[in-house]
């Protein structure tokens, strides 16, 4: 079947991803075609305002806003967050990506898996909640942010309007699990500087590319083993890798320049600005003649969400009534509900269908029964939450 089936027998949730997968949202940063979010957030605007919520589109970067919808029912004081990002990554090699596919109880299409499917569970959920807002304990505001993919510009718009929120679900493949932990990354640059010479007396010069490997040396033998000396029991070791490099200008220049950049992914309990102090203080302590410079180039949280937070409790305690496992998880990716955490300090769970496996694949997909389960999910959420200051959930 190349096409959802529209009648009644279909979920609503489904529905609405399927009519997200013909929308193209890939992120700007990933190529000429990229158009971006606009389309999508239209069809939401559309959709919530039609169901008479308060919508508001924030702007966040040219053509790029951020949808905010918001249901309250008189307890700003619980106020509960659902965000997912309306951004993909690139087209790429994937066949048919804009074409909603459906085999064998999976549905393929860009996005599929990262994040639409958690974005349809809770547009369909705040229709739902806004037919009966009088079964609520809670207020509730949605958004559907941009640019999760590269930069998280959405959230840090959003963070920037400074709600009261005692709570939030954020929408990524969890594969249904609650995720309270997950890893951050501290990303940078190690820049070695040498001297240029003509490449037939390279006695004259200083080859930054050699500085280099003792540099890429020591990251392997001495930095990497030290990492499995720490870390998460749900999330397990922290991690680097030397992902590019790159040096000398022609092949007769002994180079004066090299550059390689790091990808360090850090746990619970380190903090991006520590790592990348702590690496760079290791550098110059033990490798004095190399003549470095190192430049931040993206610093992310780890999430640790406390296991008594109300978001957490209420979590555990629906997933029990939706015979869904109540298990608390932790996963190597990141998402927007570190930012949510370490930033503001809003309690934030991960929560939503598919597994990260499939994300940014050739092949992505989801599975469309756990898009309807996490749709009931985040409905029952909505409608249980109930913030005290103890952090009790409400059952």
């Amino acid at each position: 079947m190349q096409s959802a089936e529209r009648d009644d027998a279909v979920h609503p949730a489904v529905k609405i991803l399927d009519d997200l997968l013909r929308i193209q949202s890939v992120n700007p940063h990933y190529g000429e075609d990229a158009r971006g979010e606009r389309d999508v957030a239209d069809y939401i605007q559309a959709r919530l305002t039609r169901a008479g919520l308060k919508v508001t589109r924030q702007p966040v970067a040219a053509g790029r806003d951020n949808i905010i919808a918001e249901l309250r029912v008189g307890k700003p004081e619980s106020a509960l967050l659902f965000e997912a990002h309306m951004d993909t990554v690139s087209i790429g090699n994937m066949r048919d990506a804009l074409i909603p596919t459906y085999r064998e109880g999976k549905l393929y299409g860009r996005g599929a898996c990262d994040t639409k499917g958690a974005l349809a569970g809770m547009i369909h959920m705040m229709e739902r909640c806004a037919a009966h807002p009088e079964l609520l304990h809670a207020d509730l505001v949605f958004c559907a942010s941009v640019d999760e993919e590269y930069a998280f510009q959405g959230l840090t718009a959003f963070m920037s309007l400074d709600i009261p929120l005692s709570g939030a679900v954020v929408g990524e493949p969890t594969e249904l699990g609650i995720v309270v932990e997950h890893k951050g990354c501290a990303r940078f640059s190690v820049q070695t500087q040498g001297i240029a010479a003509h490449s037939s007396v390279p006695h004259k010069g200083d080859n930054a590319i050699y500085a280099m490997t003792d540099v890429i040396e020591h990251v392997r033998k001495r930095i990497e083993p030290d990492l499995a000396l720490i870390g998460s029991s749900l999330c397990g070791h922290p991690t680097i890798v030397v992902s590019t490099v790159a040096g000398g200008s022609q092949i007769n220049i002994v180079p004066e320049a090299c550059e390689i950049r790091i990808d360090r992914r850090i746990v619970p309990g380190e903090s991006p600005e520590q790592v990348l102090l702590a690496f760079e203080s290791d550098l110059r302590e033990k490798l004095p003649h190399v003549r470095i410079s190192v430049q931040p180039l993206l610093l992310d949280p780890a999430l640790n969400t406390p296991h008594d937070a109300a978001v957490v409790q209420t979590a555990q305690g629906v997933a029990e009534r939706l015979e869904l496992s109540p298990a608390l998880r932790g996963v190597s990716y990141g998402s927007n509900a570190s930012k949510l955490q370490a930033w503001r300090g809003i309690p934030s769970i991960v929560y939503g269908p598919g597994s990260i496996e499939q994300a940014h694949s050739a092949e992505e997909w989801v599975p469309v029964h756990e898009v309807v389960q996490a749709a009931e999910f985040y409905y029952r959420m909505a409608c249980c939450y109930a913030y005290t200051p103890k952090g009790d959930g409400a059952g």
